[in-house]
C-alpha cells in the first residue's frame, strides 16, 4: 500500500516500498490545478491519491521512464489527462518500456497483469514551466542517472523534486550517463540559494547538502578515486557501488 504524508500544505509525498527498495512521487496541488509527479511502479500504487486528485483538474509528470517510476498509471484515471514527459522518455516507451514489461510479466506471472504503458502525451526538451494557480512547477532537463531524467522546482516553496538526479546513499549510474553534465548541473542547483528542501525519489529528504554528496561521490568516481561510501550499505546500493565503480573506474 502506498504511503501518503503531507509534506507541507499543498504538498504530499507517495511512498511505495518494493522489494530492494523505496521510491517516492508526490502530489502537488495549486489554485487550479493538480500534479501527479511520478505514478509509482504499479496500478494498485495510485488509488491512495484519488481522493486528493478528486477537487481539481490534474496532470501528470513523468521524472524517467524506469518502471518504478512509470507502471502505476492504469490505476489513476488517466484517459482524458495530459501526461508530460521529456522527449527521450517518450521515446523509451516505444522499445525499451514494453520490452522490460514482458520481461517482468514472463519471470513474475500474474504479478504484473494489470500494468498498461501510458506514454507521455506532452513532451519538452529543455524546460518547461507549469502554472498550477498562485504555484510554479518549473521542470528542467537533467540528464544523468538516465538521459531522460527531469527535476521539478517549486520557487514559492523552494523545493527541488530531484527524481533520480539525487540519491541516498549514492547516486546510481547506467553505461550511458553523462557524467560530466550531471556534475555540472547538479552544481548550478547545489548554488541556487533559493534551492531549501531537496526531496529525492529514493533515500532521504534533506537541503542542497545532499546534492553535494552526490557530487562529490560523482567527481571521485570521474577522477578514478573510489568514493567513500557508508559501512552499512544494504545488499541493493553495494552491488549498485560496484556496478558504478566498474563503469566510471578504469
Amino acid at each position: 500500500m502506498t504511503a501518503l504524508k503531507e509534506f507541507r500544505p499543498g504538498l504530499w509525498l507517495t511512498q511505495a516500498h518494493l522489494e530492494d527498495f523505496d521510491v517516492r512521487g508526490a502530489v502537488i496541488a495549486g489554485e487550479k490545478y493538480a500534479v501527479v509527479w511520478d505514478s509509482l511502479s504499479h496500478p494498485r500504487d495510485m488509488p491512495p491519491l484519488l481522493p486528493l486528485l478528486s477537487q481539481k483538474d490534474w496532470l501528470l509528470v513523468y521524472t524517467h521512464a524506469d518502471w518504478d517510476h512509470i507502471w502505476g498509471t492504469a490505476g489513476l484515471p488517466y484517459h482524458d489527462k495530459m501526461i508530460i514527459g521529456h522527449a527521450h522518455c517518450s521515446a523509451r516507451f516505444r522499445q525499451e518500456a514494453p520490452a522490460e514489461l514482458r520481461e517482468k510479466q514472463h519471470t513474475q506471472p500474474g504479478v504484473w497483469d494489470e500494468v498498461r504503458l501510458v506514454p507521455p502525451t506532452k513532451t519538452f526538451q529543455n524546460t518547461l514551466d507549469l502554472e498550477l494557480g498562485g504555484l510554479t512547477l518549473q521542470l528542467q532537463h537533467l540528464p544523468g542517472h538516465t538521459l531522460d531524467c527531469i527535476v521539478g522546482f517549486i520557487p514559492e516553496w523552494g523545493i527541488l523534486l530531484a527524481g533520480d538526479t539525487v540519491e541516498t546513499p549514492l547516486p546510481v549510474i547506467n553505461a550511458e550517463s553523462p557524467i560530466d553534465r550531471w556534475i555540472a548541473a547538479l552544481q548550478r542547483w547545489e548554488n541556487d540559494t533559493r534551492v531549501q528542501h531537496v526531496i529525492p525519489a529514493h533515500g532521504a529528504i534533506g537541503g542542497r547538502e545532499l546534492l553535494r554528496q552526490n557530487i562529490v561521490y560523482l567527481q571521485n568516481l570521474r577522477a578514478g578515486l573510489p568514493p567513500a561510501v557508508p559501512d552499512d550499505l544494504d545488499g541493493f546500493y553495494r552491488k549498485t557501488h560496484a556496478e558504478n565503480l566498474r563503469y566510471r573506474l578504469k
